[in-house]
């Protein structure tokens, strides 16, 4: 299955919240703080970060992870290749909703509980870095049909 990779900035989806505006850091003598205006309520208080690295690959999937609790990603270094998917009525993969996503660094989401998406690859000669914060939760997989091929568009 062929899907046209597209820019996060032309793209709503659903089940995912997106923000790309830059925030005026609080600067010091030595350091300058950031904070993220999105705000993300855990149904747990068992909280865990980490950095997820991706490296440069083809954007083909063969299955899609959810969670029982939402995720935040910033996307601190180069530029991914996301999937996205919802499911349909019968709990598989619904095939007219995969999106695969160009996501720059910068870019901070928070995906919702029970949405469908996988590890994106890095797009170009560098690897991606994403800094994940969540609760202690499984990554249950769900396959699709057919692997899921994404292309740049001319």
């Amino acid at each position: 299955m062929e899907i046209a990779v597209t820019d996060i900035k032309d793209t709503k989806i659903e089940g995912v919240t997106v923000l790309r505006e830059e925030t005026e850091p609080y600067r010091e003598n030595y350091f300058e703080w950031a904070a993220s205006p999105l705000i993300a309520s855990f149904q747990s208080s068992q909280i865990s970060g980490g950095i997820l690295s991706c490296q440069t690959a083809e954007p083909q999937f063969q299955e899609f992870e959810y969670h029982k609790d939402k995720e935040f990603f910033y996307f601190v270094q180069g530029t991914a290749l996301m999937p996205f998917a919802n499911f349909d009525s019968e709990g598989k993969v619904n095939e007219a909703s995969i999106q695969i996503v160009r996501i720059p660094e910068g870019t901070q989401l928070i995906i919702d509980a029970g949405k469908l998406h996988f590890v994106p690859v890095a797009e170009g000669p560098g690897e991606v870095k994403i800094v994940v914060v969540s609760p202690k939760m499984d990554s249950p997989r769900v396959p699709v049909r057919e692997s899921v091929n994404g292309f740049l568009k001319s």
